[in-house]
């Protein structure tokens, strides 16, 4: 174990004693902590943890619904949809699980030039993207310029029709003083993965470079808070270590935030451990898919405004569940799984891909038949400003929900118009239909404003 000093907030003996109690919550107790969700407000370690203990079908059931619930009540019945854009699989670090890593023989590596970047933008750009996620290695010497002319391409791009209008950057620890390089490029939320908060997981995953750094990993969303960053987003690497201290870790690091900042992760990435081609290790604590979808469910209860993000990297029905017990963003498209499909010939390396692995269509007829969610383009926040602790003080008031609903009308009704299919179009038509004779009248009355203007020609459409 390290002799550097852990920040104050993990309390590591918070969560192993909190892990450690084997007291099955009673109803009432139950029913105490699922009334403290719907009312938004974040549960604590042991309320965490007594929700971790529950077994019998009727309070798993409980849970599901309720997290459900607790989504609905802060986004409405929408889903919004990114795509994942690899810029480079470059790294620094040594991690053992990771196809990045530097010591992996088996990868071509690339960094995408600013023509590739763009074309890259336009593919997405056409098939209707309006939100993107840029992903790469930790870049040697940290070329935050690289990523705020990545950021910057993706922001000029116009095909006639379509545009990005939110780009999101994943990034490791930067120092104070890059920071204001990539707000300076317009950036949206910087995402810094913990990947895991048990400290002889990470350490045994992270062998050399700069991720290996445990305690600067920890303390790197103070740091881009302190230096203005209005919007981090954090994750974990489910399987790396045990799901259940990750996400009382994970409640503990947004309390901290809470308590400093005013603010917390704006959205928090469940992604589970996958093999990936050169990595040294496989999955060190397994998650099944109903862990999976109980981890979803009680971070959704626990931390109760943070988008929760999913991916198409999880099988298409392990996804659609996880919408309905609180997910509210889907990373799609544009190789949401780097190297899922790329196969190794003999004496070859796997290349680097540039491409779309699943188009976006396919993933919004899914979800029309298969989870009756409403697929969303949304990107009004970016464009209104709504940053930091302004959108977390709108979602701790249920403001989202009223906003949300139209908007995604709005911008899904584009998609319609404009990128899908014509057996897509139709389906979508109908769930508008639908979702509109759900909403209060005030929604309806300023969705049905914002359809008339978009069926009219008008794009972007936004209150």
């Amino acid at each position: 174990m390290s002799t550097e000093k852990l920040p104050h907030w993990l309390d590591v003996k918070a969560i192993d004693t909190a892990l450690s109690c084997t007291r099955i919550p009673d109803k009432a107790e139950l029913r105490d902590i699922l009334d403290k969700s719907l009312s938004l407000t974040p549960l604590t370690v042991d309320e965490t943890a007594a929700l971790m203990r529950v077994e019998d079908p009727s309070g798993l059931r409980r849970i599901m619904a309720t997290a459900d619930a607790v989504k609905q009540r802060v986004y409405g019945d929408r889903m919004v949809l990114s795509a994942p854009l690899h810029l480079s699989n470059h790294c620094g670090s040594e991690c053992l699980y990771c196809a990045n890593r530097k010591g992996n023989t088996t990868v071509e590596r690339k960094y995408m030039t600013s023509p590739e970047i763009r074309e890259a933008g336009l593919k997405l750009a056409r098939q209707g993207h309006k939100r993107v996620f840029l992903v790469s290695g930790q870049l040697p010497n940290a070329d935050v310029e690289y990523l705020a002319e990545a950021v910057s391409i993706l922001y000029t791009l116009f095909d006639g029709v379509g545009e990005i209008h939110s780009v999101n950057v994943n990034v490791g620890p930067l120092n104070a003083e890059q920071y204001p390089v990539l707000l300076d490029a317009f950036v949206g939320t910087v995402l810094i993965y913990q990947d895991t908060y048990h400290e002889l997981s990470y350490r045994a995953a992270h062998v050399a470079g700069p991720k290996s750094n445990y305690v600067a990993r920890l303390n790197a969303p103070d740091v881009a808070l302190e230096a203005g960053v209005p919007d981090v987003g954090g994750g974990l690497l489910l399987g790396l270590g045990p799901w259940r201290y990750d996400l009382l870790g994970l409640v503990l690091h947004q309390e901290h935030l809470l308590r400093v900042y005013d603010v917390a992760c704006r959205t928090v990435s469940l992604h589970r451990m996958r093999p990936a081609p050169g990595s040294q290790m496989e999955a060190p604590y397994p998650v099944s898919d109903a862990e999976y979808l109980r981890c979803v469910a009680i971070a959704r209860l626990a931390i109760p405004y943070a988008g929760l993000v999913l991916t198409t990297k999880e099988p298409s029905g392990l996804w659609r569940d996880g919408c309905g017990v609180g997910a509210s963003q889907l990373l799609t498209g544009s190789v949401a799984n780097p190297y899922d499909g790329w196969f190794l010939a003999p004496g070859q390396k796997v290349p680097f891909p540039i491409g779309e692995a699943c188009h976006v269509d396919e993933v919004v007829r899914f979800l029309l038949e298969e989870a009756r969610h409403l697929p969303s383009f949304c990107a009004a926040c970016p464009r209104l400003g709504r940053r930091g602790q302004e959108f977390l003080s709108m979602v701790r008031e249920c403001g989202m929900k009223s906003q949300c609903g139209p908007n995604s009308e709005a911008s899904f009704e584009e998609f319609l118009l404009h990128f899908a299919t014509p057996r897509t179009r139709e389906m979508g038509e109908r769930l508008l239909v639908d979702k509109l004779d759900h909403m209060t009248a005030q929604e309806r009355g300023a969705a049905e404003k914002l359809l008339q203007k978009v069926r009219a020609g008008r794009m972007d459409e936004f209150i």
